[in-house]
């Protein structure tokens, strides 16, 4: 019963609808558009781009003012980050010869070790020959 209901509702929508179509008739001042859904997403995008870009510089402007009632310069902050380079790089976690859990740990442990000794010696090396001289 409510089902039957349901389906009135929407043919009683869709009726109403197509009514609308036909009495907005293309007028000279409001030509029709017809779009697929591909040029309504490209155009919607297009639309959401130029709001963020103008939305931008408010935001922009309020960062600033946080910035530097803390005293942080944010000039000086923008440009270095845009001196930082990114650059992806590859490491790989699973050397072939670790098969299983335990050699990986094993590997990961090593690593670790090497690592430590290394900043070790950064450290070292200078101060021992500081102390020589």
């Amino acid at each position: 019963m409510a089902n039957d209901q349901e389906m009135s509702g929407w043919t009683d929508l869709l009726h109403s609808s197509t009514k609308l179509i036909e009495q907005a008739a293309p007028s000279a001042q409001f030509p029709p558009l017809q779009r697929n859904l591909d040029q309504l997403e490209a155009l919607s995008r297009k639309l959401k781009a130029k709001t963020l870009r103008n939305e931008a510089p408010s935001q922009s402007i309020a960062a600033t003012r946080l910035l530097a009632r803390e005293g942080i310069n944010a000039e000086q902050l923008s440009h270095d980050l845009k001196s930082f380079e990114l650059k992806t790089t590859f490491e790989d976690v699973f050397p072939a010869e670790a098969t299983s859990v335990e050699e990986y740990l094993q590997h990961v442990h090593e690593m670790a070790m090497v690592s430590a000794i290394q900043e070790a010696q950064k450290v070292n090396v200078p101060s021992f020959d500081d102390y020589e001289m």
